[in-house]
């Protein structure tokens, strides 16, 4: 009596990669947790005194305000669904646990903005109102920030279907990486250049650019 031959095992597909050969939502988590960190940075920091003892808070740079709503926005609704819904499986960001980034985020922005009520509510009103006021000065980079975000979601939308090789990836990965070093040393230089000096200054454009590099990869990678 003869045997049917056993069946083939059925072909197992590839893992699917992703920028830098992390996790999915690696990248966009670390710049998560950049921008949430200098934002804080900011809010925490003494004020600075000048000469005749005034004291001035530091105010929020509009960049970081911008990229911040950008990013809270995206991170915890398109970016969750783009992970919950994945056929893949492939590891949380970071190899973290999953929502470890989403729980960092909400500690790091309650902690601060709760110490500061508590500790200096008056110098956070006023920190407050600088803020609204660079706002008010830089009316042309949320064009940049924001027109960024969204060339990137209409890019997304019209290559969605398209397989983009691993080293495209890299390079995007790369380049927003890099554009999120400018942003550090642009706060950096908002933070302790301008604490000796009695004139602020302006990088208006530089912060346009990597503010706008860095909210195009959050739109394309949506």
């Amino acid at each position: 009596m003869s045997t049917a031959p056993p069946a083939a095992p059925a072909p197992v597909a590839p893992l699917k990669r992703y920028p830098l050969s992390l996790p999915p939502g690696s990248v966009r988590a670390i710049h998560v947790l950049a921008i949430v960190g200098l934002t804080c940075l900011v809010i925490l920091l003494p004020p600075r005194t000048n000469d005749a003892g005034v004291s001035t808070p530091y105010p929020v740079p509009p960049y970081l305000i911008y990229l911040l709503f950008i990013m809270l926005g995206h991170y915890f609704a398109a970016h969750g669904v783009t992970i919950n819904t994945r056929d893949d499986p492939a590891p949380s960001p970071l190899f973290l646990p999953g929502g470890t980034v989403r729980v960092a985020v909400i500690l790091m922005l309650c902690g601060c903005v709760g110490w500061k009520v508590y500790s200096d509510l008056d110098g956070l009103r006023a920190q407050f109102a600088l803020s609204l006021d660079q706002l008010k000065n830089q009316p042309y980079l949320p064009v940049a920030i924001l027109g960024g975000f969204f060339v990137g979601i209409v890019i997304s939308s019209i290559v969605r279907h398209i397989h983009k090789p691993a080293w495209w990836q890299d390079i995007e990965a790369w380049i927003s990486l890099v554009a999120l070093i400018g942003i550090a040393i642009s706060a950096l230089i908002h933070l302790v250049v301008e604490r000796y000096s009695e004139n602020p200054i302006p990088v208006p454009t530089f912060n346009a650019i990597v503010g706008g590099i860095v909210a195009f990869y959050f739109g394309e990678r949506s």
